[in-house]
């Protein structure tokens, strides 16, 4: 197949290169290659590759930044998953773009499957919200993946967090908050599986068990044999500007139906983490 991927720089768009057969013809696109905003730079770009899909992984995942600059995150997130679209409709390839459980209120007290009724609380979650409408609106040929609590992926706050638990010191980690962590690794391994179906429509590709990032660090703590500590952080405590929902775990009802395997438990998932030699971070957004 001939691919397109933006977000090639972030920690989903460089899993999944790595991820990505080499009989594959994969054309990667950093934001600086191209900035998926900029309407002309992506209808002179993308139909000229002529994909047969489009993996549409670029978004502004910093969701207390797109809450103080909402004119900027629905360009990236909402503007630029249309243009990404509209793209994929001139040459006939299908889209594969990623979302996140952060279209979600929090207030059903369980986790969310794809027949749930999304109703965002930030900026970041209508943004995104908005980029899905998008895509089902104007290329029917179209996957949809939420996913939620993404680690593994790069350099921000708990690849730090795992660097001072070596070195014997405490962190934080919010405990009120809950989604579904998602190793990186595991996450990108199934979007081409998930692509190749042919099965078009929305699906939640998360882990499968919810905790919160409180609970993950004491795992990576206790799995990895770190002598640092971890202190139970109340959300409302941090000063965040951004509201998070207080339980976004996600579950499928459909992806046992298309053949992709469940991704494993999180004590697994945190034990190949540490073990895999990974930049090792995780995402404030999910995609």
């Amino acid at each position: 197949m001939r691919l397109v991927v933006t977000g090639a720089a972030g920690g989903l768009g460089r899993a999944f290169l790595r991820a990505v057969p080499t009989h594959h013809q994969v054309h990667a696109f950093t934001h600086d290659e191209l900035d998926v905003g900029d309407r002309d730079a992506v209808m002179q770009t993308i139909p000229l590759l002529r994909p047969d899909a489009v993996l549409h992984l670029a978004a502004s995942t910093k969701v207390d930044a797109c809450e103080t600059d909402p004119a900027a995150a629905t360009r990236a997130n909402a503007l630029g998953t249309q243009h990404i679209a509209l793209a994929a409709r001139a040459c006939g390839a299908s889209i594969l773009h990623v979302s996140t459980d952060y279209v979600f209120d929090g207030m059903k007290g369980a986790p969310y499957d794809e027949m749930d009724t999304p109703h965002p609380l930030s900026v970041y979650g209508r943004t995104k919200l908005a980029g899905e409408r998008f895509v089902r609106d104007l290329v029917p040929e179209h996957f949809i993946v939420r996913t939620s609590y993404v680690y593994g992926a790069g350099d921000d706050y708990a690849t730090g967090a795992v660097e001072r638990l070596r070195k014997g010191e405490t962190v934080g980690g919010i405990r009120d908050r809950i989604g579904s962590p998602t190793f990186v690794r595991h996450l990108a391994d199934r979007l081409l599986p998930l692509l190749l179906t042919g099965r078009f429509g929305t699906y939640h590709l998360a882990g499968s068990e919810p905790a919160c990032w409180f609970d993950v660090l004491q795992r990576v703590r206790e799995i990895g044999g770190l002598p640092g500590t971890v202190d139970a952080q109340a959300f409302a405590s941090l000063g965040l500007v951004a509201p998070r929902p207080a339980n976004s775990a996600l579950a499928s009802a459909y992806l046992e139906h298309v053949g992709i395997e469940p991704l494993p438990r999180l004590n697994e998932a945190v034990a190949e983490w540490l073990g895999s030699g990974s930049e090792g971070a995780a995402a404030d957004g999910a995609g």
